[in-house]
């Protein structure tokens, strides 16, 4: 398959579906306009906000939010436990040059997204196709509504996901292209 791992996101736990959202240490603090959104999302569907990556305290109403410090041993295992994959950015220089590698990694899991329209993402993404792209606050709360609410379509949008970084992503697409220019360089010397 490429070299990707193919992990399924876990069934709901208690009726509520498990939301990821990933954050590095760059980030900045949590966007509070982006918060009232998935309060807003949770009065109509109930979800569980899992945050990987920033251990700022994040009080929310309507739903519950567990926080975890990002760890290498456990960040495949992060991806996996998850039914939507969500990643907030601001549109600036420091965002449009970091945006795309999280969506890769959800998309790779087979996690349905919900990506900021920022940099990269508008080309990794297909609206519609094989995740979502939201530039608004009405965008993310409608989305990931969809998400939430209709399995079947996190099921379709996973798989498509999936797919298109299995196709233009994955080892099996780039190691011949990484071992000619490794071989030319070799040559060279």
């Amino acid at each position: 398959d490429g070299g990707v791992g193919r992990v399924q996101p876990e069934q709901p736990v208690e009726g509520r579906d498990r939301v990821e959202q990933q954050r590095g240490p760059g980030r900045r603090q949590h966007d509070r306009r982006g918060q009232v959104g998935l309060e807003r999302v949770a009065g109509e569907h109930h979800f569980h906000l899992y945050v990987v990556g920033s251990l700022t305290p994040l009080h929310a109403r309507g739903f519950e939010v567990t926080q975890a410090q990002w760890d290498l041993e456990r960040e495949v295992e992060d991806f996996r436990r998850c039914d939507v994959g969500v990643y907030p950015l601001w549109n600036d220089d420091w965002s449009r040059g970091k945006c795309g590698f999280k969506a890769i990694q959800f998309m790779a899991c087979g996690v349905p997204v919900v990506e900021s329209a920022v940099g990269v993402n508008r080309e990794i993404i297909q609206d519609g196709v094989n995740g979502f792209l939201a530039a608004t606050e009405e965008e993310w709360v409608e989305k990931l509504g969809w998400l939430l609410s209709d399995p079947s379509l996190r099921e379709k949008l996973g798989r498509a996901g999936r797919e298109t970084i299995v196709e233009r992503y994955s080892l099996a697409v780039h190691a011949p292209t990484l071992a000619a220019v490794l071989r030319s360089a070799i040559e060279a010397v």
